[in-house]
């Protein structure tokens, strides 16, 4: 039988501004680079943990499974694709 555990979520605003200071002076390719290999390491950690384990974050009631946490993090990373698409295409039409 699984568990319930409870983690902090780091605040959104503090984590960009360290992530941001750490990709000052990379290139576009380094970056996407770093992203890959972060979701790499994600999804082993991910892979690792028991189906049946649940989670809450910042002491909220609902739990998650790993499963149902990655569902909603590909949500929001589309969300940030959605963002860097229309940028490029707005860049494009500057140019």
């Amino acid at each position: 039988m699984g568990s319930i555990q409870s983690t902090a979520f780091p605040n959104h605003d503090d984590q960009n501004v360290i992530v941001l200071n750490g990709l000052k002076g990379k290139t576009v390719f380094e970056i996407i680079d770093l992203f890959l290999d972060n979701r790499k390491e994600l999804i082993q950690m991910i892979s690792s943990v028991n189906p049946e384990d649940r989670f809450t974050i910042g002491g909220k009631k609902r739990a998650f499974t790993a499963e149902s946490f990655l569902k909603i993090f590909v949500k929001h990373d589309a969300h940030h694709e959605k963002q860097i698409n229309q940028y490029l295409a707005k860049s494009q039409q500057i140019t």
